[in-house]
């Protein structure tokens, strides 16, 4: 049977975020990435001005690809998107049991907001360049930034307002935490945190490098994501 792996990217991507992992996993996976609004084909959008926003937007477009069995990968920022999504998969369409690939990222109740001041470019730009993202060679380009910069704005603006207060409802699921081993933003305690919110249980996988060892380490994840997916389908 075929199963879908919908794949979350990070504040101030887009979905070519993920457009070598079709190449990388076996025909009985398709591989799907979502688009946040105000990027790339969706560019003419206004970007989501809360996790909420974004949340019940996103879920509401995938439920109908609910009719084969779903996995959901998510990094960074699109790792609490992911979690978000799934929560309302489960309470809101009776759709539980999404398994979760969770990388770079606190659980929604220790997540740590982000420290950048969303209206000054060049604090945006320098906190890319810090966190190590690949597309920040968009950014030194003065004309592609006038273009790309809005929807890096917007989704800042989601990292510095999301938490939530309390651990939310715990998913009926199973889920992968992965962490770069010198990533600053996250560390060995955090897997206790999703442990909170998922009621099957957590496994965590540490890889080398920072908070985009995602990118460096690719083929390692995408196999990880892989074998686990092989084992979920055969049980």
């Amino acid at each position: 049977m075929k199963a879908r792996l919908v794949c979350f990217p990070p504040a101030g991507s887009a979905a070519s975020f993920f457009r070598s992992w079709p190449e990388s996993v076996p025909t009985e996976i398709d591989v799907v990435a979502v688009q946040y609004p105000g990027r790339q084909e969706r560019l003419g959008e206004e970007c989501a001005g809360s996790m909420d926003e974004l949340a019940d937007a996103v879920a509401a477009a995938l439920v109908p690809l609910a009719d084969r069995p779903l996995a959901m990968f998510g990094h960074s920022m699109g790792a609490s998107v992911a979690f978000e999504v799934a929560a309302r998969f489960q309470s809101t369409y009776g759709i539980g049991g999404i398994p979760l690939f969770l990388a770079a990222r606190a659980a929604p109740h220790r997540v740590r907001p982000l420290d950048v001041d969303c209206d000054d470019d060049q604090a945006l730009v320098r906190k890319l360049h810090e966190l190590g993202s690949p597309d920040t060679h968009v950014l030194d380009d003065p004309e592609l930034r006038e273009v790309t910069l809005p929807a890096v704005r917007g989704d800042f603006r989601i990292c510095r307002t999301y938490r939530r207060p309390e651990p939310p409802a715990a998913l009926d699921t199973t889920a992968v935490f992965y962490r770069g081993s010198a990533d600053p933003g996250t560390d060995a305690d955090d897997v206790n945190g999703w442990s909170d919110v998922i009621r099957g249980g957590v496994r965590e996988a540490v890889l080398p490098g920072g908070h985009f060892f995602v990118v460096q380490h690719e083929r390692l994840l995408v196999q990880d994501i892989t074998r686990h997916l092989y084992g979920l389908l055969a049980g």
